[in-house]
């Protein structure tokens, strides 16, 4: 394929891209650097007439000739093929040669373009490569390529690796466990590459799947048994509470309570089914926090690490429930509260998020309630806020509010706003997305969790360590 795009301008000189979705930046910076020469992105009811530097024109207007070539880039995944296809416009129909090529076959040609140029850098700059595996590194190489900077040469040195055995650091200790909770994400095996993953990071971590009957198949439980991964089939509860909340609190438990009953571990860490941590180092890193930042009196062993959230800094009690880590112990407290009984007491949050939004924007006077000193804020708005978020429950507030008031102390909701404060500075740590490169399936445009509502109220790491070090009320 890569042969063939290169040879591309010597027959073709107008090219028109056909793309379905969107074409990504790769794929036109390959045609741009195999000086392939595109003349527009071929169109129909577009909705710009730019993208990426490049036109783009419905096919009324494409000029066809003999030296004409489309290439499609479909959005459902097709083998590279060539063919013709007939394309009708003003100047009649044309039979147009045509190449058709997924959008991840284009990023595949141009990493592998990429280093072929990294590779004549590489041996320019004076380094001596072996080139017996060149062929098969070229063959393989689907991503992977960092530059550093050597410290006896003033330049770049290129640092060439593969998918297959790109270098994993390996953590032997064996205090720690890990549950995934939740129905099995088959999507790309994505659950089990998930486990796999954490399993050649950490060889000596007890992992646990805990998930519900009928969702493993048998290929899913093999997979579980050669990667020494614990699979609880559980019985789900007999009410799902809303949102779900009973789904969660039961999985999380039973996967923890196994690795107390059968493990000798410290450390616990709850994630889901759905979600991957792509920081080699998480493990490490969580425990290194807890070591740094101890809870301020014995009712928590240890602080709780849960991931930021976007409504945490002016919602009470909104803490992220994708993931939690902390003493093994303190970890079961925390999925170790009352199952929620079916009420509306959770949908309050549904049917009036509008009215949650007005009154955040009202009663914090037209400003981010984001003071540390209260006396000049009137306590008149401050008890209507209190009084009107203490309302409003999602299975996250559910979750942190039971724990607090079963472990930590009731809940005074006229002041619910400064304990949830009170509570994230004396025995919680907020970590965010992007520190442990986190991936939610779900949101693939998202990946790692883009941290584009920092300034709009995200209580991320730099805001709970302000909180940490200098919140208080007198």
């Amino acid at each position: 394929m890569t042969d063939l795009l290169e040879k591309l301008p010597e027959k073709f000189d107008n090219v028109y891209i056909v793309h379905e979705g969107i074409l990504i930046r790769e794929a036109a910076a390959l045609f741009k650097r195999l000086k392939i020469p595109v003349r527009a992105i071929m169109a129909d009811d577009a909705p710009v007439k730019e993208f990426l530097g490049l036109p783009v024109v419905g096919t009324a207007k494409a000029k066809f000739n003999e030296r004409t070539i489309l290439i499609v880039l479909p959005k459902k995944p097709v083998p590279f093929i060539q063919t013709t296809l007939d394309i009708r416009n003003r100047g009649g129909v044309w039979t147009v040669p045509a190449l058709v090529m997924t959008n991840k076959e284009a990023q595949a040609v141009y990493n592998r373009v990429m280093l072929k140029n990294f590779l004549e850098l590489y041996e320019e700059d004076g380094f001596s490569e072996p080139k017996k595996n060149l062929a098969e590194l070229l063959e393989n190489f689907s991503c992977g390529l960092t530059t550093m900077l050597h410290p006896h040469y003033q330049n770049f040195k290129y640092q060439l690796w593969d998918s297959r055995d790109y270098f994993k650091p390996t953590y032997t200790f064996d205090d720690t466990g890990v549950v995934i909770q939740g129905p099995i994400t088959y999507d790309n095996n994505y659950t089990a590459e998930t486990f796999k993953l954490y399993r050649a990071i950490y060889p000596n971590v007890p992992i646990v799947v805990s998930t519900w009957q009928g969702e493993a198949t048998d290929d899913f439980r093999r997979e579980c048994r050669e990667n020494s991964v614990v699979l609880l089939e559980n019985a789900p509860p007999e009410v799902a509470g809303a949102w779900n909340i009973n789904m969660q609190l039961k999985s999380s438990l039973q996967g923890v309570r196994y690795l107390q009953e059968n493990t000798s571990v410290k450390f616990a860490l709850k994630t889901r089914t759905d979600q991957r941590i792509n920081r080699f180092e998480f493990l490490v890193y969580f425990k290194n926090l807890l070591e740094t930042f101890p809870p301020k009196d014995d009712k928590l062993h240890r602080r709780i690490i849960f991931l930021t959230a976007d409504l945490t800094a002016t919602f009470p009690f909104y803490f992220c429930d994708y993931l939690s880590f902390g003493h093994i112990a303190d970890i079961s407290k925390l999925y170790d509260i009352p199952f929620h009984k079916g009420s509306d007491e959770l949908a309050y949050s549904f049917k009036n998020t509008k009215r949650l939004e007005r009154t955040l924007y009202l009663t914090t006077d037209k400003r981010f309630l984001f003071d540390y000193d209260f006396h000049d804020y009137p306590a008149h708005k401050l008890r209507k806020f209190n009084h009107i978020m203490c309302r409003l429950r999602n299975p996250e507030v559910y979750i942190a509010r039971n724990f607090h008031e079963k472990y930590i102390g009731p809940i005074d909701n006229s002041r619910s706003f400064e304990m949830s404060w009170e509570f994230t500075r004396d025995y919680l740590i907020l970590v965010d997305y992007s520190a442990i490169l986190f991936d939610w399936i779900k949101y693939e445009n998202r990946r790692y969790a883009c941290e584009h509502n920092t300034n709009k109220g995200k209580l991320v790491f730099a805001r709970w360590l302000d909180i940490y070090r200098n919140f208080k009320i007198d």
